[in-house]
């Protein structure tokens, strides 16, 4: 409704590090654009969860403040946004 969506994904064991998950990212931030006309994306992770921080970094999120338990499934964590071009 106000352009805004939340992105979650996972990748298998066996291809994790090799960039699949950032390619993926990228990809879903520009078809959430080009196709849905999406403004925002956000996505939560934990803090134990180094390798989605360093995706969401590569794909160009920021930290914009603290995830609950609630929020990530009985962890804290960080909430990331990225802002889409048109």
């Amino acid at each position: 409704e106000d352009g805004t969506a939340r992105l979650g994904y996972r990748v298998a064991e066996r291809v994790a590090g090799r960039g699949v998950a950032t390619a993926t990212v990228r990809e879903l931030c520009r078809m959430a654009t080009a196709m849905h006309g999406l403004r925002t994306l956000r996505a939560a992770t934990s803090h134990d969860n180094a390798a989605s921080q360093k995706v969401l970094a590569k794909a160009g999120f920021v930290s914009v403040g603290p995830a609950t338990p609630a929020d990530l499934g009985g962890k804290s964590g960080t909430w990331y946004q990225r802002d889409l071009q048109p």
